[in-house]
């Protein structure tokens, strides 16, 4: 294991910031290349509620609250949006009008975070065990086994396992609540009733992820172990006199880095991909309310999960970037 080199770093810290910035401003432009009028969405259902009580000006007011006053220049609006989002505001939700979308990440975000790392992290673990075994054991009956119920899961919709689930261990079995993140009257916190009620509630959403994802970690583990067994380095530790278990754990290592760079962007998409599996389990995440604004044509909670989702792929593949260049010493080449 060899020291990172600040180059390859900084190379990573820049590419990170310009496609970062690459995404802010697609954000900000998606929504204003969308027919309609947010502040109109708004106003006219106010001013329905309130029998007319309400004047233009309260328009003007939700145009600028909105960032989309047509009497300022588009480059002013998009100063004023990375000015509002370095504040940590994301605008008011059209939906749930006038809830702040900041707010409503925050209590819905940590719940997605929860089922997707809980599931994507065991899936991962599970995966490459399976793979590295079905790799090692090529042409075996176990690696027949493997291949089969992996490429089964891969191809297998999410939803539908989401459903069978569901029916089998909640609605017949009675074995686990048909949905929510915890029982009625726990209390939040970090008690002992609360952390069993939401690990209870969330063993089917969790296991339906792990399982539709499982079959792409061993297949790609089982494709990269492959060749690495076979290579001319592992032949030459052999003839150096190292053990077998030694030999397959190099070859493990090695074939561990695609799938670990694959990690974080799993980790990233599945943010956006849980959206259906939050709906049939009634999981209160990030999901259900993308499904709702995009009902309501909430465009600002749409721009806030979007970023959200951005956020999470770039972070992921910054710390995965570094790790591998931990990992492997061919990138202090590339560094220097």
């Amino acid at each position: 294991m060899t020291a990172l080199p600040i180059k390859y770093i900084i190379k990573r810290i820049v590419i990170f910031i310009a496609v970062f910035f690459g995404a802010l401003t697609l954000n900000f432009m998606l929504p204003r290349l969308m027919p309609g009028n947010p502040a109109e969405i708004v106003y006219e259902d106010l001013l329905r509620d309130s029998g007319g009580d309400i004047n233009i000006s309260f328009l003007h007011q939700l145009e600028a609250e909105y960032g989309i006053s047509n009497n300022k220049p588009i480059w002013i609006q998009f100063f004023s949006y990375l000015n509002d989002l370095f504040h940590g505001n994301l605008g008011i939700s059209i939906a749930f009008f006038p809830v702040p979308v900041s707010t409503i990440l925050y209590e819905a975000l940590p719940w997605t975070l929860f089922l997707v790392i809980s599931s994507i992290t065991i899936s991962f673990f599970i995966g490459n065990r399976l793979g590295r075994y079905a790799g090692l054991n090529r042409n075996h009956a176990g690696d027949l086994i493997i291949d089969l119920f992996s490429m089964f899961m891969a191809a297998f919709p999410a939803f539908v396992l989401a459903f069978l689930m569901l029916d089998i261990f909640s609605v017949y079995g009675k074995l686990f609540p048909v949905g929510g993140a915890f029982a009625v009257g726990v209390n939040m916190g970090l008690n002992v009733p609360f952390i069993v009620s939401t690990l209870y509630h969330a063993v089917l959403p969790v296991a339906t992820i792990t399982l539709t994802s499982l079959g792409g970690w061993v297949l790609g583990m089982r494709n990269n172990i492959i060749p690495n067994v076979n290579s001319d380095y592992i032949g030459f530790s052999q003839n150096l006199g190292l053990k077998d278990y030694q030999v397959k754990r190099i070859a493990y290592r090695n074939a561990l880095l695609p799938n670990l760079t694959g990690f974080s962007m799993s980790i990233g998409l599945s943010v956006s991909g849980v959206i259906i599996e939050e709906s049939i389990f009634s999981y209160p995440g990030v999901g259900m309310y993308m499904i709702t604004a995009i009902d309501d044509l909430d465009y600002p909670l749409l721009q806030g999960i979007f970023l959200m989702v951005i956020i999470a792929v770039l972070v992921g593949n910054l710390i995965v970037d570094i790790l591998l260049g931990i990992l492997d010493p061919r990138i202090k080449q590339e560094g220097d």
